[in-house]
């Protein structure tokens, strides 16, 4: 019968995973972690020590392809059903334990940097936002591994001096989206404190002893400091709404989760800095002299209300016919920011982005070099909107998005010297295009589903396709 088969190609691999032994041995907790791959259960149940210490499940037990969708009550079937439940039951009942060499503990305290002033962003003049108000979990000693390069920030700079020399000082503290992250993959321990930060962390001064009665008191043991906290507590304590200090909404933490599994460096962004308003341009007297003076270039004539758009004549390229062809004005992206003027003459306001639509986190490739305290310009600049409590942005919205939030990064010139180049290409034109003026990329979480939408601030009108068309030789009408 087709379900007593033994798949030949899973069969010998189990076999050659339950002879390792040692070091090398693969884990279940490894196992479970490869995301990538179709989740095998007798690949799982095969590394679970009880079965290795047992029996060995067969390749029979768990298989891929059709299944069998009508029972014909043989005991082959049977069998081959609940061998299968019980070893689905053996892998999701199995208990996930800290690896010593990897473990890490983390203490909840929302209350230590709560009277951080607001506007502390940076860390210096130059450098990542340090959002010493949001950051409500400290770690004991280092986080381990990797997951270290770009998670948590030691609180230094010049508005946390009063808090030097405290408890908690130079400690690693991590902010809401990244503790919930380390907690729901298995890297750390939360726990909610039953006493005071001093007795958790206590500051050792200069000239006090190790030795005295009274330090060996305090020494508590790890139950009597507090109790571990569970993953559904951890949402519960982490997760809230926009603008709470110390919380992350759920739609936020999905794409932060979402991008950290992918392999994404994440960050929250800082806010930029408001652009400085663009000089005023002076002429000398010979400037406004010279201006006065007819240019010698022929300014285009206003079009009659009748009559024909393209004006009678002998016309030996394109271009001009395409010129009076353009009726409709065209955006052309400017460095300086479009913001409403106001009545004394002074510089436009800059737009003011409002929620969701403006930028929440900063983005890297995998491949980048990182610092925490001081990283490259983003990859990618990600705003979070949830579908059900927001609607398609308007265009003022996506202005002031773009403009407030994103930095003026034109795309690449093409080549001068030759009109037919390869520069001058349909190829080099579409990706000038999709890399825009300004770009910002909208993630749409919908009950957990995540889309992508990129947003840009294009110039359809700079791309002149005519120039190319009627640049070459046999251009004449």
């Amino acid at each position: 019968m087709p379900f007593d088969d033994e798949d030949p190609a899973v069969a010998p691999a189990l076999s050659a995973i339950s002879e390792q032994g040692g070091e090398d041995a693969p884990s279940l907790e490894d196992a479970l972690e490869d995301t990538d791959k179709t989740q095998d259960f007798r690949l799982f149940a095969s590394l679970l020590p009880e079965r290795r210490q047992q029996q060995q499940v067969s390749g029979k037990t768990l298989r891929r392809g059709e299944k069998d969708f009508e029972a014909h009550g043989t005991r082959a079937q049977e069998g081959a059903l609940e061998a299968s439940r019980n070893a689905m039951h053996d892998v999701l009942s199995y208990t996930r334990a800290h690896r010593p060499k990897d473990y890490s503990r983390a203490w909840y305290f929302p209350e230590k940097w709560a009277d951080v002033p607001a506007e502390e962003q940076k860390e210096g003049e130059k450098g990542a936002g340090l959002f010493a108000r949001e950051r409500v979990v400290v770690v004991e000693g280092e986080i381990k591994g990797p997951l270290g390069q770009n998670t948590g920030r030691v609180v230094t700079g010049p508005a946390v001096e009063k808090y030097k020399q405290t408890s908690g000082w130079l400690k690693t503290w991590l902010l809401p989206e990244e503790a919930l992250y380390l907690v729901e993959r298995g890297s750390m321990d939360l726990w909610l404190p039953a006493r005071s930060i001093e007795d958790i962390f206590p500051v050792k001064k200069d000239g006090e002893g190790t030795s005295s009665d009274d330090v060996e008191g305090k020494e508590f043991e790890d139950y009597e400091l507090g109790i571990p906290l569970s993953l559904q507590a951890a949402y519960a304590l982490l997760i809230g709404q926009d603008g709470e200090r110390g919380k992350v909404s759920l739609e936020k933490y999905q794409v932060y989760s979402n991008l950290r599994r992918t392999g994404y460096k994440i960050m929250r962004a800082t806010p930029m800095p408001p652009a400085p308003p663009p000089p005023e341009k002076s002429q000398t007297l010979w400037q406004w002299l010279f201006s006065l003076l007819p240019t010698g270039q022929p300014q285009q004539k206003p079009l009659p209300p009748y009559g024909p758009l393209v004006r009678p004549g002998l016309y030996r390229s394109y271009n001009p016919i395409f010129e009076q062809l353009a009726l409709i004005p065209r955006h052309k992206p400017t460095p300086n920011q479009s913001g409403a003027s106001s009545t004394s003459g002074s510089p436009p306001s800059p737009p003011t982005p409002e929620e969701p639509f403006k930028i929440h986190y900063h983005v890297w490739k995998s491949s980048s070099a990182f610092s925490k305290t001081r990283p490259p310009p983003p990859d990618f600049r990600i705003a979070v909107a949830d579908a059900r409590s927001s609607s398609v942005p308007t265009l003022e919205q996506l202005t002031a998005l773009l403009e407030a939030d994103t930095p003026w990064d034109p795309p690449p010139s093409p080549p001068a010297d030759k009109p037919g180049n390869g520069g001058a290409g349909v190829g080099p034109m579409y990706r000038r295009l999709k890399h825009a003026w300004r770009n910002a990329i909208v993630a749409v979480v919908d009950g957990g589903l995540i889309s992508y939408l990129r947003f840009g601030e294009m110039a359809f009108g700079e791309e002149k396709l005519y120039e190319r068309i009627g640049a070459g030789a046999g251009g004449e009408l």
